[in-house]
């Protein structure tokens, strides 16, 4: 029985110590990053990868550790190659945009100001759009071309997280990994976003 008691003081000092730092810890009410994100996915065993982007999240803070998060993104690449053969010169040309609205929720390890890892899950649309173009000139004929686009929005699932080091109460930097999944009829997409951005924060609670 003095054992037990002994473990029980034991346990309740340990807990107690814990909380005393997070609970002496300012929260910031408002967070606000935006920065680069870079995206691959994968499609039907296809792979492409999206060098040029950005994206910006706002999170409100409802507890240390629980916040709600807007997230808007956008990602985009560019092709053109041109080739001849037989007098025939042509040149085709491509153009993808992907663009992501999400909202969900965001869970904080707090138990450092400086450090913070979070989890988050967010759900809303993504928005792709595909353009092609080839154009051809023939010796002794006027040039042909013909274009192709395509676009569509679809439902995405977005599971990921990542670090806040925070230099300042209001300032620091982020760098993240996420999982993102897009439903659509008959398949879907998976694309892998990174990303790495400044967070801003305003307000203490």
């Amino acid at each position: 029985m003095h054992r037990l008691r002994v473990q029980t003081l034991g346990f309740c000092l340990v807990a107690l110590c814990v909380a005393i730092p997070v609970s002496g810890q300012t929260v910031p009410k408002t967070e606000v990053s935006g920065g680069y994100q870079f995206l691959n996915f994968s499609v039907e065993g296809e792979n492409e990868s999206l060098g040029k982007g950005w994206y910006l999240d706002v999170a409100g803070n409802l507890t240390p550790m629980l916040g709600i998060v807007f997230q808007v993104g956008g990602n985009y690449k560019s092709t053109s190659e041109t080739f001849s053969a037989g007098g025939v010169a042509a040149t085709a040309t491509s153009s993808i945009k992907v663009h992501e609205f999400l909202g969900g929720v965001r869970l904080n390890a707090r138990s450092d100001s400086t450090i913070v890892p979070y989890g988050q899950v967010l759900v809303g649309g993504v928005t792709g759009s595909v353009e092609a173009s080839v154009s051809s000139t023939v010796p002794g004929a006027p040039p042909v071309s013909f274009a192709l686009e395509e676009s569509g929005t679809n439902v995405g699932l977005e599971l990921g997280g990542g670090v806040n080091f925070g230099f300042t109460d209001s300032l620091g930097i982020r760098a993240g990994a996420d999982y993102l999944r897009i439903f659509e009829e008959g398949g879907g997409a998976n694309l892998f976003r990174f990303h790495i951005g400044v967070v801003l924060s305003s307000g203490r609670r």
